[in-house]
């Protein structure tokens, strides 16, 4: 019995993740590659092959930080404008608890296509129970910084991979402008949770940002030549890659930019949690896996679900107040019921 409810459970897992991919393949279609492209990855490949990685990451000089709010919306201009004005005003929303941002935060970083931010309300008023703060990130096209008449996330991740790695760029840095702000105004622990498209912007900010101290990912891209070459999600991608000549070789070199998989944290392994879905084929939870070794003292966990689902959100934290049990400081578990919302 148990075995037929287990099959039960992955074919409905692969239905809804097929169901996805073939959404997000049809979303790559609509968007051809720019007849320039093929000039401007020339030219990006010649300027990056030789610098290294944490350049692409570094705040640029002269960029003068936002004062944050108490509470609500804070929209600063993005430190790396591209060429769709809607996107270039980096947004995050504050949910403080009754301690004030000398309080630890967490950034939630939500995942592709991501189009309400209702469950993540309710987990931030959850952290705020118990003595953290809470960042929501809008990631680049996504709420506040969606194109008029495209879907969340549509221009993400696509066979522009200049573009990808500009939105993760972005998001990256954005992040590191907002983390030393609440330094400045007295924070000393911060983490950062993010799932999927998210967790792969959350690994990079991991790797790049040492005031970050805590990291749990959930089902993250980490492998990106993985995640262009080989996934299911990814067929019109790769087929607009062909069609300009570019092959898996070509693009690892500047690949190599945005791959967490390449990369070291700045953080004890300790201090990261990974989770993975056992039917997963977007990120697959070996790869996962894999990273959980190189990074040395990493959590790992898997669990019966594909890339798509409700399980793993709240296995992360309920892992991740065993593992890091002193940080939370009101001591409850997180499936007591939670307070009155927060301020916004």
């Amino acid at each position: 019995m148990k075995k037929l409810l287990a099959r039960i459970d992955e074919a409905r897992a692969l239905a809804v993740d097929f169901a996805s991919f073939g959404f997000i393949n049809v979303m790559h279609a609509r968007h051809r590659l720019p007849a320039d492209f093929r000039a401007r990855w020339d030219a990006f490949t010649a300027e990056w092959a030789q610098r290294p990685v944490g350049e692409f990451y570094e705040i640029p000089p002269g960029f003068t930080p936002p004062e944050l709010p108490d509470h609500g919306r804070l929209r600063f201009p993005s430190p790396f404008p591209g060429k769709y004005p809607e996107n270039n005003t980096a947004a995050f929303d504050f949910f403080p608890c009754e301690q004030g941002w000398t309080a630890p935060t967490m950034l939630l970083a939500h995942g592709l296509m991501s189009v309400s931010d209702i469950g993540y309300r309710m987990w931030a008023r959850r952290l705020n129970a118990r003595g953290w703060n809470a960042v929501f990130i809008h990631l680049p096209f996504h709420y506040s910084r969606r194109l008029p008449w495209h879907f969340h996330g549509e221009l993400c991740v696509g066979g522009d991979l200049l573009l990808t790695a500009d939105g993760i760029r972005q998001s990256v840095v954005e992040c590191r402008i907002v983390l030393q702000q609440l330094a400045r105004k007295g924070g000393k622990l911060f983490g950062a949770w993010g799932t999927s498209y998210g967790g792969w912007i959350m690994a990079l900010l991991g790797c790049f940002e040492p005031l970050l101290q805590r990291l749990v990912l959930v089902e993250p891209i980490l492998n990106v030549d993985s995640a262009i070459w080989r996934s299911p999600s990814s067929i019109s991608l790769r087929a607009a890659l062909r069609r300009v000549g570019l092959t898996p070789e070509e693009t690892a070199v500047n690949m190599r930019l945005v791959c967490p998989a390449k990369q070291r944290p700045v953080m004890e392994g300790r201090h990261i949690l990974m989770l993975a879905g056992q039917y997963d084929r977007i990120a697959p939870p070996n790869e996962i896996e894999d990273l959980a070794r190189l990074w040395k003292g990493s959590h790992f966990a898997c669990f019966p679900q594909g890339h798509v689902g409700y399980t793993l959100m709240p296995e992360s934290f309920r892992m991740a107040q065993e593992l890091w049990a002193s940080d939370f400081a009101q001591g409850r578990s997180f499936f007591e019921l939670e307070p009155e919302a927060p301020r916004v």
